[in-house]
């Protein structure tokens, strides 16, 4: 079973506020929505238990979180929301770690120090080495310069390693591959990987993170919860730096299919909460998330965040080839 299927189960959970993977000294790793406010308080209850941390429940003012030992490396965070019942907060995070001990989890990151700041929120830097923590990237690291070579009806752009002159347009259907800079971007303390987190945070160590040369760009912004025009802006970026290429299909063949996501609202309207009811009413499955959040003038993650607790409920998704709209 695969870690990223495994957390997914959290992140759909509309009782789950946030979640992180958390080393033995407190280091966070793979979060999601975790508030910086109950990392101090997690660390404390880290250092007081130790090793011997099986299950633990923390009362904070942001809600329950429930501290689950994994494996002697790993802890499991998961916060939930302040009403929620704690004998439900406590079996779903056992559920979780059952699957989490089928994974064969990576070693913690090294290079962490207690004097490193390293924060979970997506808009804050982490230091991460992809070659200690993901394992199921390992195998895919090439260890040659050699650009891979793509289909004849596609066009690999960019591996210089010094930024090229020119922007490289890189568009939603582009598949995003690993460049010969790849693994120097993703190794801590080099001039690359603290050039990505400059420029920004640890959002690019996220998208380095979860390429798999398989998703497309609007596959990574799905993936990430983040709005087009950043991952964009990111592979651009790494494609000028010999981290990242993209190979993009010169025109769409009659024969191929771009196939999109349309929410569906199909409950009452009139008992959702009245702040969600501006972007439920749009989910008609005439507009993908992404056009409702542009027409209501918001980022993509607040639409995002507003329909995944009715997702699964009142909210499907369709999914459809984007010409069949028109």
């Amino acid at each position: 079973m695969q870690l990223e299927r495994v957390l997914t189960k959290l992140k759909f959970d509309e009782s789950v506020n946030g979640y992180a993977l958390i080393t033995s000294d407190g280091h966070p790793f793979l979060s999601f929505s975790l508030p910086d406010e109950v990392l101090p308080q997690i660390k404390g209850t880290l250092r007081i238990h130790g090793s011997d941390l099986k299950l633990v429940n923390i009362m904070t003012n942001q809600g329950i979180v429930i501290l689950a030992r994994v494996n002697p490396k790993w802890v499991l965070a998961v916060l939930f929301e302040p009403d929620f019942q704690l004998g439900g907060a406590l079996s779903r995070t056992k559920a979780v770690v059952d699957l989490l001990m089928e994974v064969d989890l990576p070693p913690p990151p090294t290079g962490l120090s207690e004097e490193e700041e390293v924060t979970p929120n997506l808009e804050k830097e982490s230091s991460v080495d992809v070659e200690s923590t993901m394992p199921e990237m390992q195998h895919d690291v090439v260890e040659s310069t050699s650009m891979p070579s793509a289909p004849s009806e596609t066009a690999p752009i960019g591996i210089q390693a010094e930024p090229t002159e020119e922007p490289v347009e890189v568009r939603h259907g582009c598949v995003v591959h690993r460049g010969e800079n790849y693994r120097d971007s993703v190794t801590l303390d080099t001039k690359l990987n603290t050039s990505i987190k400059r420029e920004f945070a640890n959002v690019g160590v996220d998208v380095l993170l979860v390429v798999d040369e398989k998703m497309t760009v609007y596959m990574l912004a799905e993936h990430l919860a983040r709005p087009m025009e950043k991952i964009i802006q990111i592979v651009e970026w790494c494609i000028s730096h010999g981290v990242l290429w993209v190979e993009c299909p010169e025109e769409q063949e009659p024969s191929q299919k771009e196939i999109i996501e349309l929410p569906v609202f199909e409950g009452n309207i009139d008992k959702v909460k009245k702040k969600d009811r501006t972007i439920l009413e749009l989910c008609d499955g005439k507009r993908t998330l992404q056009e409702i959040a542009t027409e209501l003038g918001i980022p993509y993650f607040e639409a995002l965040q507003t329909i995944l607790p009715y997702r699964g409920k009142s909210v499907k998704i369709v999914r459809t080839d984007k010409a069949s709209r028109f």
